[in-house]
């Protein structure tokens, strides 16, 4: 049903993570993987999580949108996370060169340019969390994790989930997933979640148990295409929004 044509159970794959990766995408990625325009997001309020060090939410209120950004790495010193994040740029690379032939990275000109891509995004987001974290006034990083977020319900009209649901489905059963996805629901109007594969490329195999669940909650949820190339196969986003009498 939702499968589609996405990775085969036949085609090679790298083995799945055992330990969730912080991330560093730039504000491009963001909306490529999540089919959005920049009008979209100053619409906001959003929130991004789990946010890991991309640059997002540092470049999306350079032009004027409201962002919270939210990863339970956010109670870290600047200069602790900021040695985890490089060590984990280095895991990552060493990971993609391990099989660049899964990899459609022509639009960043090759693996080299991607990866210095993931490079740029995360030294403006330490930047960024430095002064933050030094900073008075509210915090635009916040400590929290899924299915527990301290936010009031509808707070935000959008919510953005990269590489957290789906992509560590072999740390995380179908009850979390629909315990996360009802959690944003309820602070969030919309949700959109990428990539619906895990980290070696496999498809969620339960997602159309859990779509099913959802609708019966009231959520309206359907996959969209989106431009975004990663990996070979073809790529989608899930979009939820809350229904009459939802969550």
């Amino acid at each position: 049903m939702t499968k589609g044509d996405d990775m085969s159970d036949t085609a090679p794959r790298l083995e799945p993570l055992n330990k969730i990766m912080i991330t560093s995408r730039d504000f491009s990625e963001y909306l490529e993987m999540f089919g959005l325009t920049e009008n979209d997001v100053l619409a906001g309020p959003v929130l991004d999580c789990a946010a890991g060090a991309s640059d997002f939410a540092l470049r999306a209120r350079g032009l004027g949108a409201s962002v919270v950004s939210v990863d339970p790495l956010y109670d870290r010193r600047p200069d602790e996370l900021r040695g985890r994040v490089l060590d984990e740029l280095d895991i990552g690379e060493l990971r993609a060169r391990e099989a660049p032939q899964l990899y459609d990275l022509s639009w960043a000109g090759g693996l080299d340019g991607y990866l210095g891509m993931r490079r740029s995004a995360a030294t403006a987001f330490l930047d960024d969390y430095e002064r933050a974290w030094s900073g008075g006034g509210p915090r635009p990083y916040q400590p929290a994790a899924l299915p527990d977020l301290p936010f009031g319900e509808g707070q935000f009209r959008l919510g953005l989930v990269p590489n957290l649901l789906f992509t560590y489905a072999n740390l995380f059963d179908r009850d979390w997933h629909r315990a996360a996805l009802l959690e944003l629901l309820r602070v969030c109007d919309e949700v959109r979640v990428h990539p619906l594969t895990d980290t070696s490329g496999r498809f969620y195999p339960e997602l159309d148990l859990l779509l099913a669940e959802l609708a019966e909650r009231g959520a309206e949820c359907q996959l969209i295409d989106v431009d975004y190339r990663l990996r070979r196969e073809r790529s989608r986003t899930l979009v939820c929004r809350k229904g009459q009498g939802s969550v």
